[in-house]
């Protein structure tokens, strides 16, 4: 992933209240300067495990990443960011032809999300090519707030809708993935190669339990949790609004963090089935691909 924020709280809480170091574990918390292929950094020894969204995960099978995710530890709520008090958007068919920012534009990804929330509004006849793209990378409510885009996608309701209003756009608000017929790709799972997975599987089913272990203290002692991540993101020395953001966001991210790791079949199946509609995977090979090739729930359990 690509910076650090409280998506990440069973590993920050792990690490502080020295749960991965009574289960054996020497674990290094790595924040990418720029975008990593985490499968070649694996490959390379330079990693053990990578954080990543199912939309990823199921985007690199189907191209033929040697991937494998194997335990989902965040659940929260997204889909599209739109300032509701321009009052130009006021429900999802009214993004047809819109600039759209997100992370890998200009390609498929925005207006394949944008155009299906479109379609399951009722409008049917908007032309996918009308869409503007515009990359603004994960800083989404910098793109709306300097009019470089009109909505943003892949965001989390817990991160960027709290950013925003802290960042003055009052009437920031978002339609959701499943609400408006994308599947719920709102989530974070832990991944690593097919290879690494069968070298490693005891010490990352220890990983697994041990981030369970912490997601317990997230769950009962939130405001322990708060003082761990306040201190690991050195929150007094962020400027005011920052701080701002990392309050807000830290409380809305809390209830995200599920007790249950596993993911089915039938989710992935159906993922993919919408990448191959929407023309951001090749048919043959994501018809092709088997779930059990980049998703396991051995150690998950």
């Amino acid at each position: 992933e690509w910076f650090t924020n409280p998506d990440h709280l069973p590993l920050i809480v792990a690490q502080k209240h020295g749960i991965f170091t009574s289960f054996g574990l020497d674990v290094r918390l790595i924040e990418p300067a720029d975008h990593w292929e985490a499968e070649e950094e694996i490959l390379a020894g330079r990693l053990d495990v990578a954080v990543t969204e199912p939309l990823h995960l199921a985007q690199d099978a189907a191209r033929g990443k040697p991937v494998l995710g194997f335990s989902r530890f965040l659940h929260t709520d997204g889909g599209v960011l739109y300032d509701k008090g321009r009052g130009d958007i006021t429900r999802p068919a009214d993004m047809c032809g819109k600039t759209i920012s997100y992370p890998g534009s200009p390609g498929p990804g925005g207006p394949a999300i944008v155009n299906t929330m479109v379609k399951a509004d009722g409008k049917l006849d908007c032309d996918i090519s009308s869409y503007k793209k515009h990359n603004g990378s994960f800083f989404h409510t910098d793109a709306l707030q300097s009019n470089n885009a009109d909505v943003a996608t892949l965001i989390f309701w817990n991160f960027e809708i709290p950013e925003a209003k802290a960042k003055g756009m009052k009437d920031a608000a978002f339609f959701s993935l499943k609400e408006w017929g994308v599947p719920d790709f709102c989530q974070l799972v832990l991944m690593t190669t097919p290879s690494h997975f069968d070298k490693r599987k005891d010490v990352l089913r220890k990983l697994v339990l041990a981030m369970r272990r912490a997601t317990g203290i997230v769950h009962q002692q939130p405001e322990l949790a708060r003082e761990y991540y306040y201190q690991h993101v050195n929150k007094e020395d962020a400027s005011e609004t920052q701080q701002a953001v990392i309050d807000a966001t830290f409380t809305a991210t809390l209830p995200a963090f599920p007790n249950d790791n596993m993911m089915s079949t039938e989710y992935y199946e159906h993922l993919m089935g919408w990448l191959v509609e929407t023309d951001q995977v090749d048919g043959k090979a994501g018809e092709e691909v088997s779930v059990s090739s980049y998703w396991t729930n051995e150690i998950s359990w």
